[in-house]
């Protein structure tokens, strides 16, 4: 699997917010040290959570699709389900284990609600 860099906010509403699939979004940003820490990180969620698709924005292209979100630290992460954003499952900071707590949630969830 891969994950998918957003360059718009156009596509930001396409792939996340009207998917009708389960996506997990990362706003990073390069000068980050967290977010340098986690960089490999999606790729490698997104190989064991292939139900799940994986993006990318970099708040530095799109600052104010961050600001947008309340992204305020990086990297973030938001989580959504047939288009809707889930809720309590924003995962800020470096903290690999709270992101897998969350895909584990949406993957067991299959069609239901997480």
């Amino acid at each position: 699997m891969v994950v998918h860099a957003i360059k718009t906010p156009a596509e930001f509403t396409e792939k996340a917010i009207n998917s009708e699939k389960q996506v997990a979004v990362m706003f990073f940003a390069d000068w980050s040290t967290p977010c340098k820490v986690m960089r490999l990180a999606p790729e490698k969620l997104s190989e064991e959570y292939p139900s799940i698709e994986f993006y990318n924005v970099n708040v530095d292209d799109l600052d104010q699709l961050s600001t947008d979100w309340g992204v305020t630290s990086f990297p973030t992460y938001l989580f959504f389900k047939d288009g809707a954003q889930l809720d309590n499952f924003t995962v800020r900071g470096a903290f690999t284990k709270n992101v897998i707590d969350v895909l584990e949630d949406m993957s067991q969830s299959g069609d239901e609600q997480v």
